[in-house]
């Protein structure tokens, strides 16, 4: 096959320094996918990175990476659908975000032991990019897109549910503290109850571009319901969903400060101590 004789010559014009698997590691690839390709090229292009001799997204495997992404997805949805029949569409959100989220799939990659299957240009290679989260998880979407088009949508669905576990609380953890999507939680209750949507707003930034921290006011019809504080503005709206959960009743107040790289602001007790709250617009005083 192209590309892949055994002894790892680069194909298509490729130089020493670019990375490259043989025929026989693509067949080990296979054994560990448990999935045995009619066409062997599509795994090759799957693990084939867009570095590799220099040819551009054409020549690497972002093309299956869109394709897979949308399988992935649609499979995981499938599956969390049809096994959490009482979960509302909120917590089915949640549980969806957390399965095909970046480090859920760079992960699994890892646990299969994708990375020395990979083939990297000579800079990426060179600077660790077999390790880095994007490209493997990139690369697992990528090889779902292959197993999909040569094998079938069953076949990519156990696969994703074989590897990735969706529901079963991959991600959902960690250091002891839940991880959830209080955005989704929130939008579905107004949703239900106060059929409306309600709204986020950066109200203060501090520190340097390289470093800065936000505040972020989530507000109802009513007025302001929640703040928060966090690194990024999403992780500050995550934080101040649950503020706003916590002070609706929806979620016990401590419950509040579980919020993956943010913090609540307000009353929240698990905020912390050593750092002043920004002074809260009116309705969170």
């Amino acid at each position: 096959m192209d590309g892949l004789e055994s002894g790892g010559k680069a194909g298509n014009g490729g130089t020493p320094g670019d990375a490259e698997p043989g025929h026989a590691d693509v067949g080990r690839l296979e054994g560990i996918l448990g999935v045995r390709f009619k066409d062997q090229r599509l795994l090759a292009e799957a693990v084939t990175h867009s570095s590799f001799v220099g040819g551009g997204p054409l020549a690497g495997n972002e093309r299956l990476e869109f394709l897979g992404d949308a399988v992935l997805k649609l499979v995981t949805a499938w599956h969390l659908y049809t096994t959490h029949p009482e979960a509302p569409e909120g917590e089915l959100s949640a549980m969806l975000g957390r399965s095909v989220s970046e480090a859920a799939l760079a992960e699994a990659a890892r646990r299969l032991g994708i990375g020395p299957f990979l083939r990297l240009g000579h800079s990426l290679e060179v600077t660790g990019g077999r390790s880095l989260p994007s490209v493997l998880a990139d690369a697992l979407e990528a090889v779902l897109g292959a197993v999909f088009l040569d094998q079938g949508l069953d076949a990519a669905r156990q696969l994703a549910v074989r590897e990735l576990a969706p529901g079963s609380g991959m991600g959902a953890a960690r250091d002891g503290q839940a991880v959830r999507n209080y955005k989704a939680i929130l939008q579905e209750f107004f949703q239900k109850r106060e059929k409306s949507i309600p709204e986020y707003q950066v109200v203060g930034e501090e520190g340097p571009d390289h470093d800065k921290t936000f505040t972020v006011v989530v507000k109802s019809e009513d007025g302001p319901i929640g703040l928060g504080r966090g690194k990024t503005k999403k992780t500050a709206e995550q934080a101040a969903a649950a503020h706003a959960l916590a002070r609706i009743g929806v979620l016990p107040a401590a419950g509040s400060a579980c919020v993956q790289g943010g913090e609540v602001c307000g009353e929240d007790p698990g905020r912390d101590e050593g750092k002043p709250d920004p002074a809260p617009p009116a309705g969170l005083a």
